[in-house]
């Protein structure tokens, strides 16, 4: 017989702040046998056509969109372009990213026609905590108790930028 947690019992999605491989993905690029992925190292991560940009793409704005790791521990798109959004299987209509759209393990967004997805292992993703729903996406879950301050991880990377 195997154990059932109790409730708030089991693993958290609080893990070291950075963790977790965050790394943008692209999607829909045909004629590609390997996806391109891009690795979130930095603080701050933008895409744009411009060549001062981490992510450079033909038809994109000079600075079109930006992927910033906030003291939170967490991802946010900020789009001045031409940005489609998507969340648990939704899609949203043409220039919808606002800013601060939360990233999560298999979001999408589409920026000009460039596919990406936000891909983070779920054990470092904040939101899916102890290890999912058992019941699957409609079942209650325990809540997890408030993450760990990063400030100070923030602070310390934003200054090594």
């Amino acid at each position: 017989m195997s154990h059932m947690p109790e409730p708030d019992e089991g693993p958290t999605t609080h893990s070291a702040y950075g963790a977790g491989h965050p790394r943008l993905v692209m999607i829909g690029v045909e004629g590609s046998e390997e996806p391109r992925v891009f690795p979130l190292e930095g603080e701050t991560t933008r895409i744009g056509s411009a060549g001062d940009n981490e992510i450079v793409l033909e038809g994109l704005l000079p600075h079109h969109a930006t992927i910033t790791h906030t003291a939170a521990d967490e991802y946010s798109l900020d789009s001045i372009g031409e940005t489609q959004t998507s969340s648990a299987g939704e899609e949203s209509p043409f220039d919808d990213a606002p800013k601060g759209a939360l990233l999560r393990h298999g979001s999408t967004f589409t920026i000009a026609g460039w596919g990406f997805s936000f891909q983070r292992e779920e054990y470092a993703d904040h939101g899916r905590p102890f290890g999912g729903r058992e019941g699957g996406e409609f079942d209650a879950q325990s809540e997890q108790g408030p993450p760990p301050d990063y400030t100070g991880a923030h602070d310390r990377a934003q200054a090594r930028e």
